[in-house]
């Protein structure tokens, strides 16, 4: 019996895992084996192109190798690619990725049957020079080696785009520096090439490489190529910077390609997408039709307008085509979007004269064509405005091949500057940021960006061209309802919204305020731009009415207690559209520009801080796999699949960067791990390997740690820092209990890994062990230092409303109605900072203290807003039934 055990103490000791899992009680009555789907935001498609996306299934109903099929509405088969994501710990299917063509707007059906393939499946064909593609009338060309990923495109036999390639600028001085510098220039070279997947409905092509010039290779890249049955091709391109901060400044980085023309400049058009449905085009020589008396074809310039054929000069008459000729024919182009705000058309008609202002507008979708009534190519950049400054450009249209730009970084901007913000330590005690030399380094950030191609046989409608560019920016994606997702018993612990009861729709509702003020601070704040876009600030500043945005440790938040989790149980909760764009945006900044893929630090990521790779504090619990899954398993995305695969090593990054090196005293162990954040960000990365290729071993390296934290001296109260063997995956009991605080245990992702093991792993003694913890550690002080003796004090046990989840597991666990009241009594409580409660009212701030109006709430900050979120969803499903009937005075 544990000394001084109380009632409640005796029967954790004595624990009997008699409660019945979720997932257990879900398999007494399986489900229908059906995936009923619909598009996300109600939005089907606007334009050709395969839908990519994942689908999981209850535990035990999908066999491992069981075909799937599609049907519409009417029960019409639909073309369907489907292949494995993860495996139940029985090996029937968790999540499988699909690829699906001609899916009605109305939705369809996943379910287990046989597949039917496209009247003309896309095929691949290799040989040791190239690899070649086709989609229908579609043949794509790939290189093995060189700089031409994309060699060639071809459209019914004519081709319509050539050598596609990546291309880099760099200077070496920083902008705003006024002394000369040079533009070094660079292509990116291919290393290796793959065929990842091979039809019916979708291809993928992989290439790795980096980028060569002025004697040098750099920024190695991934470009992934998705060529589909319906003839559109997806590129995902992504890049690590390898480069010196102080010295190396990309001035321009881009993805090109050639797109032949063969017809007259005045049956060549140019298009870019503007603001809502808006289109600018004209044509490379336009029809002067504002000389109705003068000009015989005059008339046709509506049609030209249109994209349609105009008559060819040989059937003009020689006045018409002389007074034709005296019209300028116009060269470049280019759509420049220097801010969230604005963007900027310019056009020009050679590189010797100057470049026109077109038009301008706020937030361009970032798309845009090139062709003439015989083809041509139009093509999307995914987050433009958002990522700004990037720019499309066209040069060359008056000649036999215009030359696209799609600029990931754009020229007309100031080069990037990814030095530090200072080269001064600043210090944790007044500016919260840890400093330490060498570490605020960009050496290993990544960006990811996403660019779609649509070869075409003539110049689309300006309709059709508008639904492009819709796709570009939000591009169409299946998915299952809130209830569907629950049933399935994925990403542990969590039901769908419930406004069930009074006191639960006022909750829902101050959860719906918080969340929504959060949206509106994205848009108020502006917080967009290439490296900033996807994160969110960490505490607000009530004195200047603005977020710490230049406060060392308060401003970029970089994962710090998991808003990406927030945003993404949100969306399963809820299925919107809007909180899913929300949370991609997170997943894709977080997992790339907090987190260092290649160098000293790989496989960790760079606390909070005002630049995204500053601070010294370098741990997984900021790269750990955790916070990716979702947009995996919901997405199929490869590229975040990598990511995560990349991680399954990170432990050994503990060796170089012991992550209590500067707070515990030096032990014999190879390095040292806290229970949480840092061993449970690594056991997120095994369980991740685990579901994805069914391999147990990973499964016996969690086993094996909660085995060793469980028969450690204090069970979960051991540490929190471990001796640790990367080697072996070994956790060694310092035997230190309750000299240090336990609130980074779980607050950081380790209470919903632990939540989801429970359903995957069965280990009664670690059970018991984490049961144990989870009651006592918001227990009333004389209860918990009666069970686990006086150093129990509560100074180590902070943040009792971040904890209320523990109480409410373990009132579940145990079956214990008093701990679920308990728990709603944590988690409504007012504490002491008055930092933990609900979220604050929103208010209007104007005059001359502010810049321009603002709508702020006061005092928040992304650590309070998470971890309320994500007890209030937890404590829904756990101990929902126990909510008061009456939320504490002056709660609201």
């Amino acid at each position: 019996m544990i000394k001084g055990a109380t009632r409640r103490g005796v029967l954790v000791s004595s624990l009997a895992l008699t409660v019945v899992a979720p997932e257990a009680a879900r398999a007494a009555k399986p489900p229908p084996v059906l995936a009923d789907l619909h598009w996300l935001g109600d939005a089907p498609p606007r334009a050709p192109g395969a839908a990519v996306w994942g689908t999981p299934w209850p535990r035990g109903t999908v066999k491992a190798k069981t075909p799937l099929t599609a049907a519409g509405p009417d029960g019409q088969a639909l073309p369907l690619q489907s292949w494995p994501l993860a495996y139940w710990p029985d090996g029937s299917l968790k999540w499988t990725g699909h690829a699906i063509s001609g899916a009605p707007a109305k939705g369809f059906q996943v379910k287990p049957g046989k597949p039917i393939a496209p009247a003309k499946p896309v095929q691949v064909r290799e040989t040791p020079e190239r690899i070649e593609v086709a989609a229908g009338d579609l043949v794509c060309r790939f290189a093995r080696a060189g700089g031409h990923l994309i060699e060639s495109v071809s459209l019914a036999g004519r081709e319509t785009l050539s050598r596609g390639r990546l291309v880099c600028l760099n200077q070496t001085l920083p902008p705003g520096d006024l002394a000369p510098r040079e533009t070094q220039v660079f292509e990116g070279v291919i290393d290796t090439v793959a065929v990842e997947q091979r039809g019916p409905v979708r291809a993928v092509v992989r290439f790795e490489g980096k980028h060569r010039g002025a004697g040098r290779d750099w920024l190695p890249f991934t470009v992934r190529v998705a060529i589909d049955v319906e003839g559109r091709l997806t590129l995902t391109h992504s890049f690590v910077f390898d480069g010196d901060g102080n010295k190396d400044f990309i001035a321009g980085l881009g993805i090109r390609f050639d797109v032949p023309l063969t017809d007259e400049p005045h049956n060549r058009h140019v298009r870019f997408a503007g603001e809502g449905e808006g289109m600018w085009g004209e044509a490379v020589r336009n029809i002067p039709g504002w000389q109705p008396v003068k000009f015989a074809l005059a008339s046709k310039f509506q049609d030209q307008l249109r994209g349609e054929r105009a008559p060819n000069l040989a059937s003009m008459d020689a006045k018409t085509r002389d007074q034709l000729a005296t019209v300028p024919a116009w060269d470049g182009y280019r759509l420049f979007q220097g801010d969230a705000d604005a963007f900027a058309i310019d056009k020009r008609t050679n590189a010797k004269s100057s470049w026109l202002r077109a038009d301008h507008g706020g937030r361009s979708p970032g798309f845009g064509y090139v062709g003439g009534v015989s083809g041509g190519v139009a093509f999307g950049l995914r987050h433009f405005w958002q990522r700004h400054p990037t720019g499309l450009e066209i040069e060359g249209a008056t000649t036999d091949a215009a030359t696209v730009t799609l600029w990931l970084w754009s020229p007309q901007a100031q080069a990037m500057d990814l030095r530090h913000y200072s080269d001064l330590a600043h210090g944790l005690e007044i500016q919260y940021e840890d400093v330490e030399a060498g570490h605020s380094t960009p050496l290993g950030v990544a960006r990811t960006n996403q660019v779609f191609l649509w070869p075409v046989a003539a110049t689309p409608t300006r309709e059709a061209l508008s639904g492009m560019a819709r796709t570009t920016a939000e591009p169409p994606l299946p998915v299952g309802a809130p209830a569907y997702y629950h049933t399935c018993g994925v990403f542990g612990v969590w039901a769908p919204i419930d406004r069930s009861t009074p006191v639960k729709a006022k909750l829902e509702a101050a959860h719906e305020r918080l969340l929504g003020f959060y949206q509106h601070e994205i848009e108020q704040r502006r917080w967009y731009g290439f490296w900033d876009h996807g994160d969110v600030m960490h505490t607000y500043d009530q004195d200047r009415h603005v977020w710490r945005y230049d406060v060392g440790g308060y401003a970029w938040d970089n994962s710090e207690l998991v808003p990406d989790l927030w945003l993404w149980t949100a969306f399963l909760r809820t299925g919107r559209a809007d909180i899913f764009r929300m949370a991609e945006a997170m997943t894709r900044h977080t997992g790339e520009v907090d987190v260092y893929h290649l160098g000293p630090f790989k496989g960790l990521g760079s606390r909070h801080n005002v630049s995204h790779w500053g601070d010294g504090a370098k741990e997984a619990r900021i790269s750990q796999s955790l916070l990716r899954r979702h947009y995996y398993y919901l997405t199929a995305d490869e590229r975040t699949g990598d990511l995560m695969a990349s991680l399954v090593d990170a432990d050994h990054a503990l060796l170089a960067v012991n992550p209590v090196r500067k707070v515990a005293e030096k032990t014999d162990y190879p390095t040292q791990a806290r229970t949480g954040p840092d061993w449970f960000a690594f056991a997120s990365n095994w369980l991740t390997a685990w579901e994805r290729t069914g391999d147990t071993k990973w499964r016996d390296k969690i086993v094996r740690g909660l085995n060793a934290i469980a028969a450690s001296s204090n069970g979960m109260f051991s540490g929190p820092p471990f001796g640790y063997d990367p080697a072996t995956a070994t956790l060694y009991d310092p035997k230190t209990a309750f000299t240090t605080s336990y609130h980074l245990v779980t607050i950081m992702g380790g209470a919903e890994l632990v939540f989801e093991l429970d359903g995957l792993i069965d280990d009664p003694a670690w059970t018991k062990a984490w049961t144990r913890f989870c009651v006592f550690y918001n227990a009333p002080l004389a209860e918990r230092r009666a069970a686990l003796g006086p150093k129990a004090v509560d100074r180590i046990f902070e943040f009792p409303v971040w904890h209320a989840r523990l109480t409410a597991w373990a009132s579940k666990k145990l079956n214990d109605p008093a701990l679920a009241q308990r728990a709603w009594k944590e988690f409504l409580a007012k504490t002491k900072s008055g930092q933990e409660g609900s979220p604050a009212p929103i208010s209007r701030v104007e005059g001359p203290m502010v810049l321009k109006p603002i709508d702020e709430m006061a005092n928040v900050s992304t650590n309070q807003s998470s971890q309320w979120a994500l007890n209030l969803f937890e404590l829904l499903a756990l101990v929902g039934d126990a909510a008061p009937d009456a939320l504490p005075p002056g709660w609201e």
